[in-house]
């Protein structure tokens, strides 16, 4: 006997513990190649991060050069289409000394004003062919005509924004001479400052190693971020992937503008991988970790949603029921597994607590009204006033009377002593109500009108509890009319009413009833007393509500007649009885 429960207890240990081992062992096979997996696609994913940023920031700073160049552009076509340009071209030869100084003037400060318009900007000048000046932002020179020739030829055949010429990155923008005479007359050189540009670039590197370098379209070096003394292969960075210098190996990104007709080029070391390897020690710090943290919420798990649940039902719910505790119920708060099991559990136990609890009280009411009733069959009272009645009707030779009497009365007692089902049908009971009013009319015949409604149809076949409807009427005969003058006419009245799926028995007699006296009545149908009237009322009430559940019962109220109204409510439908 004291190896059963050990071999339980090593049953459910082996089965959870090798359960665990499955599940500890899948999730280890699962996390390592989740690990792998999630490495090499992190090395791709970071790998293409890092390039998408880089390529985002080279544009960037490409798309912010080209907007610095093109409100150069702007200004300078604002100042070549201003009528000072005109004034000194065509005027200026015909002008006295005095206009032809403010017309030089004017154009110096607005040389200023280019050259204060950009950070880029360094100088700003203008060259006119006409009068053979050049114009700048702080001087005035006579222009050589064999500079003029040498701008022909270097740099009007070129149509690229952004050029080179006598080691000057400069902006040109020029004016023909006219419609019929399409060669220039003015031209307007603007100067960058280099080191403005490559200090622009240095600020877009991500490590010292790297180089950003500018060049124009015909493949010419422009500017360059660092790393001095390099020979750049321009042709090899253009059109490879790769460009190698000093030792070194670069990767290349390109940027171009359509604008500019110019192209940066992004040299870097890639160093991914190292930053992957930190990124892949960080992965698998966390992988361990995490490894560690399911193994312990593992067990942790198991012993709250598997050893704990099942100790509380095996060990703990059925030793209650086991020892004749049936109120006990397992209080759960969580939706587990068990919990399903659990409120099984409560349902079998309530239901058992519910079905001797309910078998004990309706055992005690029934016999309670039985013998209720069979102290109204041997009450001397009710059987002097009965066989006093019929000898009465006898003795006066009423012998149709007598006989339909009898009948009543004999039916009265056949079914209160001879049947001992505990459920009627609603016509039996009602047929059974009738008759004894029936046998009541008799006797008050002068003083009580009895009204008796036909039950509905539909209801005929209802079951309901034994002997609930004629002990309303024996009360309202025994505490109203008895007490009522003879000379006094009362009503009784049993009704029907449908309302939905119930149907509400109606039992009411006039009187002169206090309403304040309502309130105690309720309270002692609930609570119980001794008095007969409630003890009746109680009775039936409770036995309704044990047969159909809360639904059904008594309710207690004023009738308009004056008296008491007693309505019983009946579902319709399979009750708890059944």
């Amino acid at each position: 006997m004291n190896r059963k429960p050990h071999k339980k207890n090593n049953l459910v240990f082996n089965m959870l513990y090798k359960r665990f081992l499955l599940v500890i062992a899948s999730i280890l096979i699962i996390a390592i190649l989740f690990g792998v997996a999630l490495f090499l696609r992190s090395q791709r994913y970071y790998s293409e991060i890092i390039y998408n940023k880089q390529v985002e920031r080279l544009k960037f700073v490409h798309r912010d050069i080209e907007s610095e160049i093109e409100t150069i552009k702007r200004i300078q076509y604002g100042v070549l289409m201003d009528e000072s340009v005109d004034n000194l071209r065509y005027l200026y030869s015909s002008s006295p000394y005095f206009l032809r100084y403010q017309m030089i003037h004017s154009m110096m400060d607005q040389m200023k004003s280019l050259k204060n318009s950009s950070r880029l900007v360094s100088d700003a000048g203008v060259y006119f062919k006409s009068i053979g000046k050049v114009i700048g932002s702080e001087e005035i020179n006579d222009m050589e005509p064999k500079a003029w020739m040498e701008m022909e030829q270097v740099l009007f055949p070129n149509a690229s924004t952004l050029m080179t010429y006598h080691n000057r990155l400069i902006v040109l923008e020029a004016v023909t001479n006219a419609q019929d005479n399409p060669s220039l007359d003015c031209v307007l050189i603007v100067e960058l400052d280099k080191r403005a540009i490559e200090e622009q670039l240095k600020n877009a590197l991500l490590t010292d190693e790297d180089m950003i370098v500018l060049t124009g379209g015909e493949r010419q070096f422009i500017v360059a971020s660092g790393h001095e003394g390099y020979t750049l292969p321009i042709d090899e960075a253009i059109s490879g992937q790769h460009v190698k210098l000093a030792d070194k190996k670069f990767d290349v990104i390109r940027s171009e503008s359509e604008v500019l007709g110019t192209r940066l080029l992004w040299l870097y070391v890639d160093n991914s991988n190292q930053v992957l390897i930190g990124i892949g020690l960080t992965l698998l710090l966390l992988f361990i970790a995490l490894i560690a943290l399911i193994v312990l919420s593992g067990f942790l798990d198991s012993y709250r949603r598997v050893y704990h649940p099942l100790k509380l039902l095996l060990e703990d719910a059925f030793e209650q029921v086991r020892s004749g505790n049936f109120k006990y119920r397992i209080i759960h708060h969580e939706q587990t597994y068990f919990a399903e099991l659990y409120d099984s559990f409560n349902e079998m136990v309530g239901q058992i607590d519910f079905l001797i609890e309910k078998d004990l009280k309706q055992q005690l009411l029934i016999s309670h009204a039985q013998l209720k009733h069979l102290q109204a069959q041997i009450n001397p009272h009710f059987m002097y006033n009965s066989y006093y009645l019929l000898y009465r009707m006898i003795k006066m030779r009423d012998y149709e009377n007598s006989v339909v009497f009898c009948e009543h009365l004999g039916k009265f007692y056949e079914y209160i002593t001879r049947d001992g089902e505990d459920e009627k049908t609603l016509a039996e009971e009602v047929a059974h109500a009738r008759n004894y009013a029936s046998i009541q009319s008799f006797r008050f015949k002068n003083r009580v009108s009895i009204e008796f409604a036909e039950l509905p149809v539909r209801w005929t076949h209802t079951p309901v509890p034994r002997l609930i409807l004629q002990p309303l009427l024996e009360n309202a005969f025994q505490y109203v009319f008895e007490k009522v003058p003879t000379d006094t006419a009362g009503i009784l009245s049993v009704s029907f009413r449908e309302n939905g799926e119930e149907l509400v028995i109606r039992v009411e007699n006039s009187g002169d009833l206090d309403r304040s006296a309502l309130e105690p009545i309720r309270a002692l149908i609930e609570q119980g007393s001794k008095v007969g009237q409630t003890t009746a009322l109680r009775n039936i009430h409770k036995r309704m509500q044990i047969y159909f559940d809360e639904r059904a019962g008594l309710s207690i109220s004023q009738s308009p007649l004056g008296g008491l109204c007693v309505e019983i409510t009946i579902p319709h439908g399979e009750s708890e009885g059944e």
